[in-house]
């Protein structure tokens, strides 16, 4: 059942993603292609399940420690010890003792050793202190004042002037990591989910007037959050391989980055109203394009 708009505080992280409103990664899928989108989306009564990939799992990991403290990580996570080849349900009770789930023990140290190294940082010290971790919001995104679009958002880290997000990446190609990153946000189109966020956090103050909150929380916090009339979004990156370097930059309102984002959000967010008009609910968004001769001016560069 769709959940009611607002603000959450410590929502469970896959009640959340099974929320049919349109969230960051949706606007990518969407961009890409409608039934892209679909394929994954609660909308798909057959939607494949996905176990976690090790780097999933690397970086939930590195968010408990960073963003909720060593006591959250450490009820959740325990080491695989070295020298353990299999791991038998046997051995799994006796190492997760109070089924935690468990850690390789180079991505434990790895996790340990960057929770330290960005808390140390005297530049993102207070990156992820003095807010709250894992805040989801739920609103309404008018379409050309038209379509109503249920729009979602979950916050690694919400602070009274800005929006924190961690991210651990791997380095494959060994570039400089600033050029690793940049190249990242730009593959990824992490500038579409800094548009998406900042538009959640707008919605703030309005909520707040009309106190649609759940779960604990701050009040006098929430209240100077919401008073707050300009914010930020701010990356903090992490090399998950290799050097453990770290590399944050911020976006804020008027960056010209953020404008091609929203261009490309909304271009996302009309591809989802198109779709939802054309089927009814439960069927497969299809998309059919007529076959045409292909043109040089379709090829990538490199091959022109």
């Amino acid at each position: 059942m769709p959940l009611h708009f607002g603000i959450y505080f410590n929502r469970d992280e896959a009640e959340y993603h099974a929320d049919p409103a349109v969230g960051s990664t949706d606007l990518r899928r969407l961009l890409a292609s409608g039934p892209d989108y679909w394929y994954w989306s609660p909308l798909n009564p057959d939607a494949p399940q996905r176990n976690p990939s090790p780097q999933l799992t690397f970086g939930r990991a590195l968010h408990k420690l960073v963003l909720e403290g060593s006591q959250a990580f450490h009820a959740r996570y325990v080491r695989r010890p070295d020298g353990i080849d299999r791991l038998t349900a046997k051995r799994k009770s006796t190492i997760s003792i109070n089924g935690e789930d468990i850690l390789d023990g180079d991505d434990y140290d790895r996790i340990m050793l960057s929770g330290s190294l960005i808390a140390e940082n005297p530049d993102l010290a207070a990156a992820f202190e003095g807010g709250a971790s894992e805040v989801s919001v739920f609103w309404e995104h008018f379409l050309d004042d038209e379509f109503i679009i249920r729009c979602k958002a979950r916050f690694d880290y919400l602070k009274v002037r800005g929006v924190g997000d961690l991210k651990s990446i791997r380095n494959f190609y060994g570039r400089p990591f600033s050029e690793a990153c940049t190249r990242s946000i730009c593959d990824f189109r992490y500038d579409i989910q800094a548009a998406h966020y900042l538009e959640a956090r707008a919605q703030i103050g309005q909520f707040v007037s009309d106190k649609l909150i759940y779960g604990d929380y701050d009040a006098e916090w929430l209240n100077r959050v919401a008073a707050a009339k300009s914010y930020a979004f701010q990356w903090v990156f992490f090399q998950a391989e290799g050097a453990p370097i770290t590399w944050s930059k911020s976006l804020s309102p008027g960056n010209p980055i953020l404008d091609i984002a929203e261009r490309d959000r909304h271009k996302a967010l009309r591809t989802y109203r198109e779709f939802v008009q054309k089927f009814k609910d439960g069927e497969m968004w299809l998309s059919h394009e007529p076959v045409e001769e292909l043109n040089i001016n379709q090829m990538p560069g490199w091959f022109r």
